[in-house]
């Protein structure tokens, strides 16, 4: 982890650049932004403002490699599609390779929550969320940021808030410092 987190750190020409915190977004806050979703609560409001922060070099954002799947696997015009391959190639954001320390982190993610659906009986974490969550993990992310109450099937990954098989992590929808005004 000292390595990655290196790396990461690293990837700045300057240490002053250095943006204030890393955050780490499901591909369902990506889809929803590509697709200009209207959501209550002003939820995008925090995602156009991690945008900005994002684009200023205040905030790193992370994802995993599977993210570029999923996005692309959901119906996106090639202007858009053009966009969202633009946003990731900012020097503040970066899509993370699937290692071993994050598939077996993730392994252990899933054997967790196989064995709690025994307890609880709610379903289990899919492969993809469990990639997720040890990316978020392994690289020590402030946030990770999703829409995921469950609602589509398989275990919400909201409800993990705070603890994800033992390991700390907060989950959250977006959050704004600031509501955007609609014109």
């Amino acid at each position: 982890m000292q390595r990655d987190q290196y790396l990461l750190k690293n990837s700045f020409a300057s240490y002053e650049m250095l943006p204030t915190r890393t955050i780490y977004w499901d591909s369902c806050i990506f889809i929803a932004w590509l697709k200009d979703e209207k959501r209550q609560n002003h939820e995008m409001d925090g995602v156009y403002e991690c945008i900005n922060d994002v684009e200023s070099g205040r905030t790193r954002l992370i994802t995993s490699v599977i993210t570029r799947l999923e996005v692309y696997e959901s119906d996106l015009l090639p202007v858009v599609r053009a966009r969202y391959n633009s946003f990731l190639q900012r020097r503040t954001v970066h899509l993370l390779d699937q290692d071993l320390r994050i598939s077996d982190l993730g392994r252990k993610i899933r054997e967790y929550y196989h064995r709690q659906r025994e307890i609880d009986g709610l379903p289990e974490l899919t492969t993809p969320d469990a990639t997720h969550l040890a990316t978020a993990i392994h690289y020590g992310v402030a946030a990770f940021w999703t829409f995921d109450d469950g609602r589509h099937g398989g275990r919400g990954l909201l409800s993990l808030n705070g603890n994800v098989a033992d390991y700390p992590l907060i989950i959250c929808r977006p959050i704004a410092q600031q509501l955007r005004l609609e014109i």
